[in-house]
């Protein structure tokens, strides 16, 4: 429990202490704001073990030393992290003219940051940063990729205990503790009254450049294309290059090593995508009009992992054919996508301006009718982007498939990850090819977050002219 809290902990300072600077920085742009910002959250949108994956190869044998692999790992939360904060940062920048009035009374620009802006700024910051550490604290994926077994977390020990041993009661005792690790962070982040807050919003221009965010902004990028380019690297050298390697994503690998072919994997991804993004949708829009607060955000940190191992407990109390479907899955995955949709929609549905539901109901719209014709057409970019992330979260969950997905149900990462761990530059260049088009997916749903957002901007213009 310790080796989790330390390395989450950690990675969520360090990556608030690299993410605010840049921030700011980003703030400050006005042309390559967008394209900046997209580079800055692929790695925060892209599954752990693929950020992993890339790195891996990269480091070579720093990562036989143990704590420079904890140092490695670190250090991959930060690169996945970092830019998350930069734009929250940047989304959460005070209006211009309280800092403009400070400047005229003679506050420095360290002032204004530190009494103004900062203050103001806490709240997203804090839940920012919890999500962070959540996130640092459940990333079995990266921990299995660059620890190489060397390095024990909770949900590491989970696994053996589990899958290895067959010692649930050991299992679930680690799950509690893992679950009391995501109580403390949750009251960590009330003391500095984090709620929950827009992931993608606008903020202000800065009007104080910084030097220094604009020198780690630089550096960060430069890692984060360091990191990502390496899997296109590996995708176009290895093996029979990089159209080999994805017509290879037809077959199983050198002798077969996986039990169905790359393409039939991801038919099985794409269907619990579906599945898993109509429920948290649904589940998000219903919580997204109740009092709730930061405890709709419990779920991320509750190990998808020990997620899939309660389910696969459960599945002894239920039909033997529910517990065997493949929908199984798909259900599990809404549990901790759900919040994630909610941190989208929330602000979309509490801006809808209740003086116009008041008069739909007056016309008669009730139910279904308020939603549908009122409603839903004020929100329908918010579940976009939201459906957009969900359906990218499922497709590359790791924890819970390894545990309810067996046989000719698997799933795209599973059969990547088994991929990469044989050997053979048929099957890394598999893995690194089905790696790339991940990379270039989640490039898409940024750049649809972003153009959805500014043609929002465009139509609230519009409308307020007129």
């Amino acid at each position: 429990m310790g080796t989790t809290a330390l390395i989450a902990v950690m990675s969520a300072v360090a990556s608030l202490v690299l993410g605010y600077p840049v921030g700011q920085w980003l703030a400050s742009l006005r042309r390559l704001r967008r394209l900046v910002t997209t580079v800055l959250l692929v790695p925060f949108i892209l599954p752990a073990f693929l950020v992993g994956i890339a790195l891996r190869p990269l480091l070579g044998d720093l990562l036989d030393n143990n704590r420079l692999s904890i140092a490695a790992l670190i250090g991959a939360h930060v690169v996945m992290n970092a830019g998350f904060i930069a734009v929250v940062t940047a989304a959460s920048m005070t209006p211009r003219d309280q800092s403009e009035a400070a400047a005229l009374d003679g506050a420095t620009a360290f002032r204004i940051r530190a009494h103004i802006q900062l203050p103001q700024q806490l709240p997203a910051l804090g839940a920012a940063g919890l999500l962070v550490a959540l996130y640092s604290a459940t990333s079995f994926g990266l921990v299995q990729t660059l620890g190489q077994g060397s390095i024990r977390t909770l949900e590491t020990e989970i696994a053996v205990a589990a899958l290895q041993r067959l010692d649930l009661t050991t299992a679930a005792t680690l799950a509690l503790f893992q679950s009391i690790l995501t109580v403390g962070f949750f009251v960590m982040a009330k003391k500095f009254g984090a709620e929950p807050t827009s992931l993608f919003g606008e903020g202000e221009e800065a009007t104080v450049k910084s030097r220094v965010g604009r020198v780690l902004g630089l550096g960060l990028l430069a890692a984060i294309v360091w990191v990502v380019g390496g899997v296109f690297e590996k995708a176009l050298t290895t093996g029979p290059g990089l159209w080999g390697n994805v017509v290879n994503l037809t077959g199983r690998g050198t002798r077969d090593v996986v039990n169905l072919s790359v393409v039939e994997a991801a038919g099985n991804s794409l269907r619990n995508v579906v599945v898993a993004s109509v429920i948290s949708l649904v589940l998000a829009w219903w919580l997204s009009r109740k009092n709730v607060g930061l405890a709709v955000l419990l779920p991320i940190g509750i190990s998808p992992l020990v997620i899939g191992l309660g389910a696969l407990v459960l599945s002894g109390y239920v039909p033997a054919p529910l517990a065997s479907s493949w929908l199984v899955l798909p259900l599990v995955q809404s549990i901790f996508l759900t919040p994630l949709a909610f941190q989208i929609i929330q602000p979309a549905s509490r801006a809808v301006s209740e003086d116009i539901l008041d008069a739909a109901t007056l016309d008669g719209a009730e139910g279904l009718k308020l939603w549908g014709w009122v409603e839903l057409p004020l929100l329908i970019r918010p579940l976009l982007v939201a459906g957009a992330l969900v359906s990218l979260g499922s497709l590359g969950e790791f924890g819970a498939a390894s545990f309810l997905t067996y046989g000719s149900n698997q799933t795209l990462p599973l059969v990547m990850f088994r991929l990469m761990s044989r050997p053979g530059a048929e099957n890394l260049g598999m893995a690194m090819a089905a790696a790339s088009l991940f990379v270039v997916l989640a490039v898409a749903v940024l750049w649809l977050i972003f153009s959805s957002r500014s043609a929002l901007t465009r139509g609230d213009s519009h409308d307020q002219q007129h």
